[in-house]
């Protein structure tokens, strides 16, 4: 937040207004009893009524009483962001591109199944990590966004969502999102209170390129979401050509970090292992991983690359997939094939953000 009252009075009474959206319910909650002298509950009814009811100002908050409503308008703001351009797929994956208010953009994709919807939510605009099969890390990263973007994403795709109901959050889209940390956990926070936007904590799912210390964290801090991690590869020479932060945190400690995940937090976690033709994809990188996960409480999730234009990796084809799955099966891993959606769409991460005739990203 921006400073107390007190602090407010003592610069001249000017400082930004809060970007209420960025505060988690519980922030909400206190901030209204201690900055605005608020009985206690009037906060989280504010916080029910921005994110349960999705009301854009504060005169529409007619559940406050007005003295409340006055006093939000001149301390807090309450941000959007828009949907700028949209792809669908036959197959009915929805890829969006959002506008932020500083005029970058960042991606979104709604994918739908039987009994599901899900949301692929973006974290950063770009990404340091500069993983070989994703385009976001060729632009580098600009920025990071705060919560109430992440937050905002939602609130946009809905109207994409043909009425469906989001069912499933997944933070995988633009960025990485432990490189954000702080702003996903108070994302997270949003997402799984029964004041803010009411998930249950198995439907928000973390994914992640392997960032071992931050992983440790998520266990320590008690992070109420479901973890993924991409390992895509079972030697550290061929993660280290496709996914640089394994130069970084190599798979021993990877590995380490995941152990420790599991057993602080008596969470599973789900293995994602992209399959590469001629890379990663033979009965040797197959053993590799059973061994790798042994006694390891997970399951792993097999995909093959989408291709994207400019790239040089290639896509396995369905025989080498399924022999790769069914050696896991042997060895007793829970092993599941991830159908490829959005393929006849710009649906490679960064691809829409990548060729769309949009404004170039600013940096402030």
């Amino acid at each position: 937040m921006n400073g107390s009252l007190a602090e407010r009075e003592k610069h001249g009474g000017t400082m930004d207004l809060i970007d209420i959206k960025s505060m988690t319910p519980q922030q909400i909650e206190r901030f209204c009893a201690g900055e605005l002298g608020q009985r206690p509950g009037r906060g989280l009814r504010t916080a029910a009524l921005l994110f349960k009811e999705r009301i854009v100002s504060f005169e529409e908050m007619t559940g406050l009483n007005r003295g409340l409503r006055e006093q939000l308008r001149a301390r807090c703001s309450i941000s959007q962001i828009r949907v700028d351009q949209t792809e669908q797929s036959d197959d009915g994956t929805a890829k969006l591109l959002y506008r932020l208010g500083d005029g970058n953009a960042i991606e979104g994709v709604l994918i739908p199944g039987p009994h599901r919807l899900t949301l692929c939510l973006s974290t950063q605009v770009g990404c340091a990590s500069g993983c070989r099969f994703c385009l976001t890390g060729g632009s580098g990263l600009i920025r990071n966004l705060t919560a109430s973007e992440i937050v905002n994403q939602l609130f946009a795709a809905e109207g994409h969502a043909g009425g469906r109901a989001i069912t499933n959050l997944v933070l995988m889209g633009t960025g990485e999102p432990l490189s954000n940390y702080d702003a996903v956990r108070a994302f997270v926070e949003t997402a799984t209170d029964g004041n803010g936007l009411g998930f249950s904590p198995k439907r928000v799912t973390i994914s992640t390129c392997g960032l071992a210390p931050q992983i440790e964290r998520l266990a320590d801090d008690g992070v109420s979401a479901s973890l993924a991690v991409s390992l895509n590869a079972t030697t550290d020479e061929v993660r280290d050509r496709i996914m640089p932060v394994n130069r970084v945190y190599p798979l021993e400690r990877l590995l380490q970090a995941i152990r420790y995940y599991c057993e602080s937090s008596g969470k599973t976690v789900t293995i994602e292992y992209v399959l590469f033709g001629g890379v990663n994809d033979d009965p040797a990188d197959a053993r590799r991983l059973v061994e790798l996960l042994d006694g390891l409480p997970c399951m792993v999730n097999l995909l093959l690359f989408n291709p994207f234009p400019g790239s040089d990796l290639l896509r396995p084809g369905e025989e080498r997939l399924r022999v790769f799955r069914d050696m896991l099966v042997s060895a007793g891993i829970i092993a599941v094939v991830r159908k490829s959606r959005g393929r006849d769409i710009s649906a490679a991460c960064g691809q829409l953000r990548a060729t769309a005739a949009a404004a170039p990203p600013k940096t402030s």
